[in-house]
């Protein structure tokens, strides 16, 4: 069994005018800062009129763990790593990315 790694989970949600919202895949982060660091460095990149389309963070951070290969691309990034969703449910199929005990925003069934 591949021990797993901490790490910090956000669920993200798209929104777009006339479909409405819709769940989009996750950012992983080495601590809840770097995912605070992370949103900030999104939000900075958007226009100042709400966009028709554009994603947002879903519910708060929370621990995960993350197998090496995958700690291993977090650890490598500036503030964190987005997996959208079909990337998601492979990491989370294969065990690569375990969620804990605690739950928010949406969540993969």
């Amino acid at each position: 069994m591949v021990e797993l790694e901490k790490i910090i989970y956000l669920s993200w949600e798209e929104s777009e005018r006339g479909w409405g919202v819709r769940p989009d895949g996750c950012s992983l982060h080495l601590t809840a800062e770097d995912a605070e660091k992370y949103v900030d460095n999104y939000r900075d990149g958007m226009p100042r009129e709400a966009p028709r389309e554009y994603m947002c963070p879903s519910g708060n951070p929370i621990v995960a763990g993350a197998a090496p290969d995958l700690y291993k691309r977090v650890k490598e990034s500036k503030y964190g790593i987005r997996l959208f969703s079909g990337e998601e449910g492979r990491a989370m199929n294969s065990k690569e990315l375990e969620l804990g005990p605690e739950r928010t925003g949406w969540m993969p069934i």
